[in-house]
């Protein structure tokens, strides 16, 4: 893992893409470890950074969706953890599609929540919009930290920064029922629906 780190902090931006875009998928090596020294290299840039890392590691969990969604919950199970899984599968129960952005600022890996994800063949609108506010949260905070020093802290103390967000949580929502009504089909039976359905009977 260090010869990797070192390749990543050699290429720079490149290095960071790859980093984050991969971890969504089954690297271990989380972006934060490239991220945070690139950032305080270059405050300046702490944002721009920040905003690399999120782009990429959304475009990852896609793939980790799409691997999710070929594979079947079983596959999956075998894939992770227990109680990874189980965690991961009562939020998706609870929230919906809306549990990406609950596990993508968890400490449970980002590449389980996407497969879990697909799996439950969630709204693919819904997911891209809870991954990119769940990975901005985290990566985008992390650089606006750096970028902004002490003034972000204050800020951040001052008033809760899931404020922040709402905004853009209210018009994603928006566009996500939008776009389910627009584009509505008939539902598919998918295998958690199956899997929920059996686990249900007694």
């Amino acid at each position: 893992m260090e010869h990797i780190l070192q390749w990543a902090q050699h290429y720079g931006v490149f290095g960071l893409m790859v980093i984050s875009f991969i971890e969504s998928i089954g690297s271990p090596i989380l972006p934060d470890l490239i991220l945070i020294p690139m950032a305080l290299a270059e405050p300046a840039k702490a944002l721009y950074f920040a905003g690399i890392a999120t782009v990429a590691s959304v475009f990852g969990g896609t793939l980790g969706y799409g691997i999710g969604k070929k594979i079947g919950i079983s596959a999956a199970q075998r894939l992770m953890p227990a109680r990874y899984y189980n965690f991961i599968q009562n939020l998706f129960t609870k929230y919906g599609g809306w549990a990406t952005f609950i596990g993508a600022i968890t400490p449970i890996p980002y590449k389980f929540v996407c497969i879990t994800a697909g799996t439950f063949r969630v709204n693919k609108a819904v997911f891209l919009g809870a991954s990119l506010l769940g990975r901005a949260k985290r990566f985008l905070l992390e650089g606006a930290c750096i970028y902004y020093g002490p003034q972000a802290l204050v800020f951040l103390r001052r008033y809760d920064y899931h404020i922040i967000f709402l905004p853009v949580i209210v018009v994603l929502t928006g566009g996500a029922i939008v776009y389910a009504m627009k584009y509505h089909k008939a539902p598919k039976v998918s295998p958690a629906n199956v899997f929920l359905s059996y686990g249900t009977k007694k």
